[in-house]
């Protein structure tokens, strides 16, 4: 009875561990993944599309959101291999931004693309 009881518990820890390690330099976890996170700051509906690119040139992302006053929206995500984001905002200029997110903010967990709509502009932050 006490063999299959250490036998038991053994195994869970190792399943446990083996969760915990993925996220360390591993495949698991947010850290492969760059959420696109726009937010309307202004008092008018707008809409937005949005365009991410990878290193090697390929669309990583186009989508388009419709967006009330006062929301954001975090339904859309990328691989972390972003080079730059285009963005429209209500089918007028597209605004470039070249994605260059501060290294030691989020060493793991992937830094996530903050994109607010103000009455002034688009300005773009990361966030982990």
């Amino acid at each position: 009875m006490k063999r299959r009881a250490l036998l038991s518990t053994a195994l869970g820890c190792s399943i446990s561990m083996s969760g915990c390690l993925s996220g360390v330099g591993g495949q698991g976890g947010e850290g492969t993944t760059v959420e696109i996170i726009p937010s309307n700051s202004t008092n008018q509906q707008i809409s937005l599309n949005v365009a991410v690119y990878a290193t090697d040139g390929s669309l990583l992302l186009n989508h388009s959101y419709t967006l009330p006053p006062g929301h954001s929206d975090e339904s859309q995500g990328v691989e972390d291999r972003v080079d730059y984001l285009t963005v429209s905002l209500n089918n007028g200029e597209e605004v470039r931004h070249e994605y260059n997110p501060d290294i030691d903010i989020c060493s793991i967990d992937g830094e996530d693309v903050q994109i607010d709509i103000e009455p002034e502009g688009i300005t773009f932050s990361y966030s982990c």
